[in-house]
């Protein structure tokens, strides 16, 4: 269980699982990825998928139908062994008449799903539509499910980051992902929290009310709140961005 701490209400998130975001790609910028040389990996688009473009010889193979599109690797049967793809090669997607670039590392993994964002233009509109008739509580509880779960929109804009930021003398935090909802204000940072105390201690959301995370908090949610030493947990907290940022 998940509680929620909300600046302006209490609230209760309950989620059964969590997941590894899938991976977003933004068009015109060539993005180094990897790509399972195993199993069939999947492209999803925010609209209609237009065309696939890559190099045969390189043991690449693909189809698309619709906002997917599926990439498998050739599996050469040696024998006594099997010989997998191991050649990066480049793949262009066209993708609601967007252009991605994507340099691929073939990748001894389970199967990999890619998620084309929108063109910048689009973004606004997308964000804008999903949240214009939810209250901003509301909002924020829908940003961090969505970040809990590890399923973003494709509209979002999401960044990495390995920044650490001063919290408790009992607490190490690191900022280890930026979730910018362009065209609604708001932003989600997700915190990687370690106990470096040597007893069990409580991860209390209100920590979270410092000015060295954000001025303007909004909702703060934390995955486990006590830790034993060297453990460590998730945290989420919802801030309105500054304008222009």
């Amino acid at each position: 269980m998940v509680k929620l701490f909300v600046t302006t209400a209490a609230l209760m998130i309950v989620a059964t699982g969590n997941s590894l975001a899938d991976t977003v790609i933004q068009a015109e910028i060539p993005t180094a990825v990897q790509l399972s040389n195993v199993d069939i990996n999947r492209i999803v688009c925010p609209g209609p998928m237009n065309d696939l473009i890559f190099s045969q010889e390189k043991g690449m193979t693909g189809h698309f139908s619709g906002n997917n599109a599926f990439i498998k690797f050739k599996i050469e049967d040696a024998g006594d062994e099997y010989i997998y793809a191991d050649t990066q090669s480049e793949l262009f997607v066209v993708c609601n008449n967007a252009v991605y670039t994507l340099l691929v590392t073939p990748t001894d993994t389970p199967s990999v799903t890619l998620r084309l964002a929108s063109p910048s233009g689009d973004t606004f509109k997308q964000n804008i539509d999903q949240f214009k008739k939810m209250p901003l509580e509301k909002q924020a509880l829908q940003i961090i499910r969505e970040a809990y779960n590890g399923t973003y929109p494709t509209s979002y804009r999401i960044s990495e980051s390995n920044r650490i930021v001063p919290l408790s003398s009992d607490l190490e935090a690191t900022l280890i992902q930026v979730v910018n909802v362009d065209g609604v204000g708001l932003r989600l940072n997700k915190y990687l929290i370690k106990s470096i105390a040597q007893e069990q201690v409580d991860v209390d959301e209100k920590i979270f009310l410092s000015s060295s995370i954000s001025q303007s908090i909004l909702a703060i949610a934390v995955d486990d709140h006590r830790l034993n030493p060297g453990q460590s947990t998730v945290a989420f907290v919802v801030d309105q961005k500054e304008l222009g940022k």
